[in-house]
């Protein structure tokens, strides 16, 4: 009897073992490189991460090509300053923070190549500083009487975040079209560089992929 339980006990253990380590083999991970495609991807009707990568550099690189031809960029001797335009996403399927994802890496690569450097610098949204800045009491030299700008008080004292020449200032813009037939949809995505003082378009980048759901 002794024995009979014994071998109940040993297969219980073992099933469960088993059961255990099929569980577990359900939610093992693995690292991919981020050019390669994966099945659930394939799945997805939403457009491939892997486009979204490709275009980040894309406009990035060509944004660099064309600084010596844009005008108000090339022909004056101060840097440009970038702001972060919104995101027109008019997609039906894909969140407005993937292409948030790649408007941040376009800044990033721009910021870290030297040939941008003498011609654009790039700035963090105002309320964004000023948060962190109130929380934490950082503030720029009080303000002189004549100062332009939107003053900050406290601390009992009066400060200012200088405002920007809108002849030298401009905005990355990033618009986003989808266009859906049944498994099939065509992605329009088009990044812009738009003058401030004008709202002229200085600069275009676009691209268009189609992909398909073959399930």
């Amino acid at each position: 009897m002794k024995t009979m339980t014994s071998r109940w006990m040993m297969m219980l253990m073992t099933a469960a073992l088993l059961l255990g380590a099929v569980g577990c083999k359900g939610t093992d991970s693995r690292r991919v490189p981020v050019g390669e495609t994966t099945r659930p991807e394939l799945d997805d009707k939403r457009q491939l991460p892997v486009s979204l990568a490709e275009f980040q550099e894309g406009a990035a690189n060509d944004i660099l090509q064309a600084l010596p031809t844009v005008r108000g960029i090339s022909d004056t001797p101060e840097r440009a300053t970038i702001l972060i335009g919104d995101i027109n996403n008019k997609t039906s399927s894909v969140s407005t923070n993937d292409y948030e994802y790649v408007v941040s890496g376009v800044r990033s690569r721009l910021i870290r190549a030297q040939a941008s450097r003498d011609k654009l610098k790039f700035v963090e949204a105002r309320r964004r500083v000023e948060n962190i800045a109130s929380k934490e009491r950082v503030a720029t030299a009080p303000a002189p009487v004549a100062a332009k700008g939107e003053e900050i008080a406290w601390g009992g004292g009066s400060y200012y975040v200088p405002d920007y020449d809108a002849n030298s200032t401009y905005g990355l813009f990033m618009d986003v079209y989808e266009i859906r037939r049944g498994k099939t949809g065509l992605y329009y995505m088009e990044a812009q560089l738009v003058s401030f003082a004008t709202n002229e378009i200085v600069y275009s980048y676009r691209t268009e992929t189609k992909q398909v759901i073959d399930r």
